[in-house]
């Protein structure tokens, strides 16, 4: 068995190192968000993250203002 042989992709494709600002073709989004691994460490990040985004979702009836830089923040529906 070769090594290549070992791994689900083929080891020799083309990797971009960095995507740079502007290069937002439909292969190199794919690329990326294919090639992306989440680790055990962000995963618990991004389990946080969204407990808690959801927990204040929940917590307080809300609308949007429009309008910058109202349209950033949530005004609560009582006041």
């Amino acid at each position: 068995m070769r090594i290549s042989e070992m791994f689900y992709k083929k080891i020799d494709r083309d990797i971009k190192g960095v995507i740079k600002v502007g290069q937002d073709d439909d292969a190199n989004i794919y690329q990326e968000l294919d090639e992306y691994v989440v680790t055990n460490e962000l995963r618990g990040y991004f389990s946080d993250f969204f407990e808690a985004y959801k927990k204040v979702l929940l917590a307080t009836p809300t609308k949007w203002a429009s309008g910058y830089p109202a349209s950033l923040a949530a005004v609560n529906r009582t006041s």
